[in-house]
């Protein structure tokens, strides 16, 4: 059996070069949804503007949300074909029974970050203290709430705060309107701008948590199996791709998130993803994490029952797409 680290070298040995633009083939149009672009877009967006899902005959549409929750309505609602966020966003959904099903994980590493006002020394200034998150049930406060526990805060030690999306949570904290919040990691290059200081690093304190997997419907499965393979074997092709070129990694994501040109949040995002080996690129789904996942947001609340995760996942259409990987 491959590692995962085997399976990526194979992988980024298969896709050294930018893919070439299929001939003459007809495209089917593949509307993938994600939440808004930024610093890691350069990795998310590869099958799309990279030329691997044209390759496979596929015109993949990246269309953009402001949150995962809108996204997922979309897919129900047949506006996509697929989407990727956080599994917390659906899991609410599949415990009810709806036709959602995880088919990939890209991005399972939680590289997600706690932020602080510069002067919090340890989590155990804390105490006492207001901390910024978003909705009840999101990633944010499941986060949060995690990733202090392990650091040795229960819930009763803070107080939690609706303090907005993700750049507003961390400018709270600069102008102090919270003591902490958990955002992107990516707001650590502008830490010293936004007045505040990493604290709690994701995949340090919460390294079960699954941060990002790719979703779709049964129906939609047994629709267009054929164009979702394709799209899969697109995601894996440009995910090797940008992992085995930084520099066409980081100029992709400055064109589509419209970053400036001096801007370092990119090159930040591709050293954590690195360092951490948080994406996937052969798109497996972590399980037991998964299944660790959904157990603790039972154990805080936002679940009303345990569930096996393995009725929420179809990870036959990633297996073929896997198949056809560098042939």
């Amino acid at each position: 059996m491959f590692s995962r680290l085997g399976i990526n070298c194979v992988l980024i040995a298969a896709t050294g070069i930018a893919a070439i633009a299929g001939a003459a083939q007809a495209q089917e149009v593949w509307r993938h949804g994600i939440v808004e672009a930024k610093g890691d877009s350069g990795f998310l967006f590869q099958a799309a503007e990279g030329g691997f899902g044209e390759k496979r005959g596929l015109d993949i549409e990246m269309v953009e949300f402001t949150g995962g929750p809108t996204a997922l309505k979309a897919l129900l609602a047949g506006e996509l074909d697929s989407f990727e966020a956080s599994p917390v966003v659906a899991l609410p959904a599949l415990h009810q029974n709806a036709d959602i099903k995880i088919i990939g994980c890209n991005w399972p590493g939680m590289t997600y970050t706690v932020f602080s006002s510069p002067d919090v020394a340890s989590t155990e200034d804390l105490k006492g203290q207001s901390i910024g998150v978003s909705a009840p049930g999101s990633l944010p406060m499941l986060f949060t709430q995690l990733a202090l526990e392990a650091s040795g805060l229960s819930a009763s030690d803070v107080t939690y705060v609706n303090a907005g999306g993700s750049a507003d949570r961390v400018r709270a904290v600069g102008a102090g309107l919270v003591t902490a919040a958990a955002s992107s990691s990516e707001f650590a290059v502008g830490a010293e701008t936004y007045n505040v200081k990493p604290l709690l690093a994701g995949a340090e304190v919460t390294p079960q948590f699954v941060k990002v997997c790719v979703m779709t419907t049964g129906a939609k499965i047994a629709e267009r199996r054929a164009d979702m393979v394709n799209f899969l074997g697109a995601e894996m092709e440009g995910l090797a791709y940008g992992i085995g070129n930084k520099d066409a990694m980081i100029a992709l994501a400055h064109k589509v998130a419209r970053l400036p040109e001096d801007d370092k949040t990119a090159e930040f995002i591709y050293d954590e993803a690195i360092k951490y080996d948080a994406i996937a690129i052969d798109l497996a789904v972590p399980m037991e994490n998964l299944q660790w996942t959904d157990d603790q947001m039972v154990r805080l609340g936002a679940l009303p029952e345990n569930a096996d995760v393995r009725d929420f996942v179809d990870e036959s259409v990633r297996e073929e797409a896997l198949a056809t990987v560098g042939k």
